[in-house]
């Protein structure tokens, strides 16, 4: 690979992405696709939310110009046995199929049962092109481990996770496309170390939609990407990492997406936990993420972002040193890792115990209630 191509696919993923968002405005007004003010929005103003309509179109973009320069000038993409498999015609229809869930929901507002089950069919639909787990090998004996026929359900839960995390943390302006593009450049890093090209390119591209949506979504936004871009960009994500890093690598390898996308996936246990403690759905909305913390500890939506930029960067910078070594400094790194976790994780109470007022009135009869009433 060249670096003139790099360049090409990073220019045309860019451009087509900025020209693609007024039109992305225009659409979503005429179908009333908009983000009101309200008790849950940090924004004062009334948004489009279809900003992933020029997200999508972006990323269709650089795709297409990678094919051409296969087909037609002669590009060079040495991807070992990494892609050999790949049905790309399905791979297509996968990631449209999860765009136009987003899609609809960001029209419609689709039930949380009806748009999880989309999210499993198009997530299907990709592990059917080829996208797999595969095998792993072992930490201790070093044989390749293969899971047989769990591949496809443990593929489409990877997929439908990274979806998910990517769609929660979506709660201020910038935040997620910075996100994707700071996971995008560290899994970058892991593909190239690994000798995927064409995987390179793709987070080439997945860094231009996200650093050319960010001129329209950094505060103050004049377009959110709504379900359709959250949806697009997380299950792209999730494709490399399983792609690039997961597949045919060692246990311990596996856990580098996840800790790339630290931030997201922190913030996604801890609304599951938070929302079971008080007997809520784990779907039904909150103001307890991260961001809605920090913002109420006086950060302002500039600071709270960049907080959590950077954040994300020295997670994805720990992934890509786990990613490099091997051994006792391996393990030296993921024992500093948890440590500075378990104090982010004390320091901002993630994870109270669940049921708290149940323990709390153990062995007492008549009405629950918490210990600092009684």
């Amino acid at each position: 690979m060249e670096w003139y191509q790099a360049a090409i696919v990073f220019c045309v993923a860019f451009a087509v992405t900025c020209c693609m968002v007024p039109v992305s405005k225009w659409i979503a007004v005429k179908i009333g696709a908009i983000d009101y003010p309200g008790n849950r929005r940090v924004n004062v103003d009334s948004v489009p939310r279809c900003g992933g309509i020029a997200l999508y179109t972006g990323l269709l973009a650089a795709c297409f110009s990678i094919y051409l320069g296969v087909r037609f000038f002669d590009w060079n993409m040495h991807d070992l046995y990494v892609l050999g498999d790949i049905n790309y015609i399905v791979l297509f229809l996968g990631v449209t199929a999860m765009f136009t869930v987003g899609l609809v929901d960001d029209i419609t507002q689709l039930s949380p049962g009806t748009k999880l089950l989309g999210q499993v069919l198009a997530a299907a639909v990709v592990v059917l092109s080829g996208v797999g787990i595969g095998a792993v090998r072992a930490v201790v004996v070093g044989d390749y481990f293969s899971f047989g026929w769990l591949d496809y359900p443990l593929t489409v839960l990877y997929l439908v996770v990274f979806v998910n995390i990517t769609n929660l943390i979506d709660g201020l302006d910038g935040l997620a496309s910075g996100l994707v593009a700071i996971a995008s450049s560290s899994l970058l890093y892991l593909v190239w170390m690994r000798g995927s090209f064409t995987l390179v390119l793709v987070c080439i591209a997945l860094i231009a939609v996200c650093l050319a949506f960010l001129r329209f979504n950094f505060f103050p936004a004049s377009v959110f990407m709504g379900d359709s871009g959250s949806h697009l960009l997380g299950l792209s994500v999730g494709i490399v990492s399983v792609a690039g890093v997961v597949r045919t690598q060692s246990f311990v390898v596996m856990l580098i997406p996840l800790i790339i996308a630290g931030v997201p996936v922190l913030d996604t246990l801890s609304a599951i936990i938070r929302r079971k403690r008080v007997h809520k759905p784990v779907d039904q909305a909150d103001l307890g993420h991260i961001h809605h913390r920090l913002m109420r500890a006086g950060l302002s939506q500039k600071r709270s972002v960049a907080v959590l930029w950077l954040c994300s960067a020295a997670l994805a910078l720990t992934g890509c040193l786990i990613g490099s070594f091997s051994g006792a400094v391996q393990g030296a790194i993921i024992a500093a890792l948890a440590i500075v976790l378990f104090f982010v994780i004390w320091k901002f109470g993630l994870f109270k115990p669940v049921l708290r007022h149940h323990y709390d009135n153990k062995g007492r009869r008549g009405p629950r209630v918490p210990r600092h009433t009684r």
